[in-house]
């Protein structure tokens, strides 16, 4: 009996050892959902500045991610901290902050993902 429940014992701990560590890895989209929820993130918190429906639509189609994708489902600690550090650069100085995101999703970047309201 002893033997059976440091088995069960055993096999548990093994299992929540190994359970988190696919959280700690980048995931091949943590690229992908980070450029959307940056400018989800500046649509919200800058000034005229709204997603571009037509091109967020074509963007996350071409990567085949939906709305839960980048808003609900679990996030890699990875990409949590970039938007950590996104989040306090919004509190630090939001007006670089916003022109850095503006630059990078804007009408003259590639994706194009925001454009003024």
């Amino acid at each position: 009996m002893i033997v059976r429940s440091s088995l069960a014992v055993i096999a548990w701990a093994a299992f929540c050892f190994t359970a988190q560590p696919h959280r700690d890895a980048e995931t091949p989209q943590d690229p992908v959902l980070l450029s959307g929820i940056e400018a989800d993130l500046a649509s919200r918190k800058c000034d005229g500045v709204r997603i571009d429906a037509v091109h967020f639509r074509a963007f996350s189609s071409r990567a085949q991610l939906n709305h839960a994708d980048f808003f609900q489902k679990a996030r890699s600690l990875r990409l949590q901290a970039a938007l950590n550090d996104l989040d306090g650069r919004l509190k630090r100085d939001r007006q670089a902050a916003c022109d850095a995101i503006w630059t990078a999703y804007g009408p003259g970047s590639p994706l194009q993902l925001l454009r003024r309201a």
